[in-house]
């Protein structure tokens, strides 16, 4: 009987199993039918980051293939200005400098404390950038390209230290930076040189909201209010020469309706004040603008699309009373993305339609270089204007070849207004001097990005063709320079073992040229083309201490990136980071 008992137990056991078991998905199957394709696979990927600055005279574009996090104790980057954290990142008790000097004498430091508050939801950090220049600066610079220039105590120094944080609310988080930024030059012992000295000086802050999360059927924003005020004064005047504030109020707000469609408005409301001091108001004339651009979208998927149609509305109110501000162009511009995704992601092929205005103010001119002044305005036009994007439409495709290897490939067309160049200017002495002209111009352009990462090796590339097109007929007696009509950005790092640290890096930039009238006849200025070659080392001692050296322009070749300023002969730099956490 209980042989029996334990035999029908056992039976209703093994039932319960097997009824249980129903509850699999039953679209499972186990078979010996499976190939490998990669196509099927979907591994974490990166987005692709599209800089693209050519509408400015900057030629330091940031070729990084993807946006990278703050990156602790190895960073490959020794001239990267804004080691900051993102915003969502949250790091307690981290202390992190790093520092060095050598010849040509390019200090650099950067210090960031992230302490422990108490409070899980509170995140501050304190941080500090320095990077400057002390030496001499050589460059062929004459009607004849043949007379070789040389200017001794030369000086760039840019300087940047602030406090940022964030609270996290369930329903809210908020940010705030508030820093200061002071930037120093000096042209050097030149015969005629556009400044002696000069002092920059800036404090900013700025105050953002945004939804914690994006959730279906519920609305998500991000709001920023930007404020900033600066002074430039020059050796010799006891009064700022300027005196400028800024007022920015941007950002976004949507909401998505289902998993396949929703709304968004974005907007930008700014502000930007210049005025002159005593010393320089009969030859510097106030100015003031405002920027009004609204931007609504209605987002969509539909199987492998993914769909962002907006329309740009904006438009630019200046003083009547200025000449130093203009509207330009049209009131509408487009702002379409339409993506298709038909391999989870291994190639995303992307039409973009874009265009808008942009102010410059006089920080952003400093940003692109640090020569740029009030005393740029020798021919009477504006020292400051708004550059309208016309329209910049695109093809390309990013994805990954395998998970280790990504890349990004496009190819386009621009019609930009007023975009300022660096150009070469004639005083009415006859001297040469630097200066900024704004032209219309229209650029093709083609560009690839890639990256390489493994275990061992991270290799990061670029390549960028981009030509200057029909630039407006005045460009002749503006001296404007042309964009680099061809640039290289090449970087691979080598480690072993994670502690010692290999590096190779090259950047080529084609020749830029201008061309003007002079006594009747055409003249014209070239950049030289610029090749660099460098090399890093990095040996790490312990997880807190590293010794780095860096090389830089081993070639000896002359690096002009700015039109009378150019820095000559190879370059090395020691330094160490600590990184306690």
């Amino acid at each position: 009987m209980n042989a029996m008992r334990k035999y029908l137990t056992l039976h209703l056991m093994l039932l319960g199993a097997v009824l249980s078991a129903q509850n699999l998905d039953p679209t499972v199957r186990v078979t010996g039918t499976y190939k490998g394709n990669v196509s099927s696979e979907d591994f974490p990927r990166q987005e692709v980051v599209l800089p693209d600055s050519v509408a400015t005279f900057d030629t330091r574009f940031d070729y990084a293939v993807f946006e990278k996090p703050y990156l602790g104790s190895y960073d490959f980057s020794p001239y990267l200005m804004d080691l900051r954290p993102k915003a969502q990142e949250v790091r307690k008790n981290q202390l992190y400098l790093r520092a060095g000097a050598g010849y040509t004498f390019h200090p650099l430091v950067d210090a960031y404390w992230n302490p422990a508050v108490g409070d899980s939801c509170f995140n501050l950090s304190v941080y500090a950038t320095h990077r400057s220049y002390w030496g001499t600066y050589e460059a062929t610079n004459a009607f004849d390209g043949s007379t070789a220039l040389k200017f001794d105590n030369g000086l760039e120094s840019d300087t940047r230290a602030g406090v940022k944080g964030r609270y996290d609310f369930k329903q809210v988080v908020l940010d705030w930076d508030a820093f200061y930024k002071g930037l120093h030059a000096k042209a050097g012992t030149i015969p005629e040189p556009p400044f002696n000295f000069r002092g920059y000086n800036l404090a900013n802050v700025s105050v953002g909201a945004h939804s914690p999360r994006q959730i279906v059927g519920r609305v998500f924003y991000d709001v920023c209010l930007d404020a900033h005020y600066a002074q430039d004064n020059f050796e010799g005047w006891t009064d700022p020469i300027l005196r400028m504030g800024n007022l920015a109020l941007y950002g976004k707000v949507g909401d998505m309706v289902s998993s396949h469609h929703g709304f968004q408005f974005d907007f930008d409301l700014r502000g930007f004040l210049l005025r002159a001091g005593r010393d320089k108001e009969d030859v510097l004339r106030n100015s003031s603008s405002q920027l009004f651009s609204v931007t609504p979208h209605y987002l969509m998927t539909f199987k492998k699309f993914r769909m962002d149609l907006g329309v740009n509305v904006a438009y630019v109110l200046n003083d009547k009373f200025s000449t130093n501000y203009r509207s330009f162009g049209q009131i509408v511009y487009p702002d379409v993305t339409i993506a298709y995704d038909p391999w989870k992601q291994w190639a995303t092929f992307f039409l973009k339609v874009k265009g808008g205005i942009k102010m410059n103010t006089y920080d952003d001119m400093l940003e692109s270089s640090p020569y740029f002044n009030a005393l740029y305005d020798y021919g009477g036009e504006a020292l400051l204007d708004n550059t309208v994007e016309c329209v910049n439409a695109s093809l390309g495709v990013d994805g990954k070849i395998t998970s280790k290897w990504s890349y990004s490939v496009e190819l386009g067309y621009k019609v930009v207004g007023l975009a300022p160049m660096e150009a070469v200017k004639i005083d009415p002495t006859g001297v040469m001097l630097p200066g900024v002209a704004y032209v219309n111009y229209q650029s093709f352009y083609a560009g690839l990005r890639t990256r390489y990462h493994c275990e061992f090796l991270d290799v990061n590339g670029a390549v960028r063709y981009q030509g200057t097109y029909n630039m407006d007929h005045n460009r002749i007696a503006k001296g404007a320079l042309t964009l680099p009509p061809f640039l290289l950005d090449l970087r691979a790092v080598y480690n072993y073992n994670k502690r010692i640290y290999a590096g190779l890096s090259l950047e080529v930039q084609g020749a830029r040229k201008a061309y003007w009238w002079a006594g009747g006849v055409e003249r014209n200025y070239t950049i030289r083309p610029i090749w660099n070659l460098g090399l890093d080392a990095q040996y790490v001692l312990s997880p807190e201490w590293s010794f780095w050296l860096h090389c830089d322009n081993l070639l000896f070749q002359e690096i002009q990136r700015h039109p009378f300023f150019a820095q000559k002969g190879g370059q090395f730099t020691l330094g160490f980071t600590l990184n306690i956490r």
